[in-house]
């Protein structure tokens, strides 16, 4: 192995706070390292959604599970997710039954349209605006839960910041929005199928996508400023160095020390 490995020089270290890859790069390495606790995430997702009104609360639980891994902080997947499914409760029921009332609508809507025989231009107008507003409200759901994991806000804030990131995150949340409806476009033309695999896969997977796209805008406009402005210590971002301690981690800031001195002066070394 010597003739690969250099065995006699001491490394840097580990550094501290690696620096972090490029965000095409961290999704796949999370989703490669949490695939396991997906799963096990969504199969408790799918236990707590059974009463359909828990919907809500049982979303912001699995969003704040997603949170936790955008966030690389370890957690205890049930225990957690019940933790988090008490805390939003009040709140998320509201919005889950909001869901559930607009997802029921669009599917009339959709049912309805297809079963035309003939259709006016009054119909195929109503039908885009049914379209339209079905989409602009999925796309504001992206940012509602994950405020209601992350932030201290009211309804009416938390709506009306979100409506407010749907304009300045495009790009991040038309990736997550062409996903959501590729799913719903399978939903719609193998119902048996997916209705099979939802218990197991589709649901985290959609939710780690949607925080990983569209939380850095909430930490970007929301969370980084109260942060700067208040001078607290923001909880999200790597500890920095105090510079009142003893002692500071040096990891990857070492000088490389080269051992083959000790060896040629007789020196033992301990392996």
């Amino acid at each position: 192995m010597g003739w690969f490995y250099n065995n006699d020089v001491a490394g840097r270290g580990v550094s501290k706070n690696p620096r972090r890859k490029k965000p095409f790069f961290r999704f796949w390495e999370l989703f490669g390292n949490k695939f396991v606790t997906l799963f096990k995430i969504n199969l408790v997702y799918f236990l707590f959604c059974i009463p359909l009104v828990t919907f809500g609360p049982a979303t912001a639980a699995m969003t704040a599970m997603m949170r936790n891994i955008y966030l690389e902080r370890p957690q205890f997947i049930f225990h957690d997710f019940w933790q988090y499914f008490k805390k939003n409760f009040k709140q998320s029921l509201f919005i889950g039954i909001l869901d559930v009332i607009v997802l029921g609508l669009t599917v009339f809507a959709f049912g309805y349209y297809f079963q035309l025989e003939s259709r006016e231009t009054s119909q195929r107008v109503l039908f885009v605006i049914a379209v339209v507003a079905e989409v602009l409200f999925l796309m504001i759901n992206f940012y509602v839960y994950p405020q209601i994991a992350a932030l201290d806000l009211g309804l009416a804030g938390i709506f009306k910041n979100a409506v407010i990131l749907v304009f300045a995150n495009l790009p991040g949340e038309l990736i997550t929005l062409a996903v959501f409806l590729g799913y719903g476009a399978l939903a719609f033309n193998f119902p048996i199928i997916m209705a099979v695999l939802f218990p197991f896969l589709p649901a985290a997977w959609m939710a780690f996508l949607s925080v990983f796209c569209c939380y850095p805008a909430i930490q970007k406009y929301l969370i980084n400023p109260y942060y700067e402005k208040s001078g607290e210590k923001n909880p999200e971002l790597p500890d920095e160095d105090n510079e009142s301690a003893l002692f500071h981690d040096m990891g990857g800031n070492e000088t490389p020390i080269d051992v083959r001195d000790e060896k040629r002066r007789g020196g033992r070394i301990i392996k």
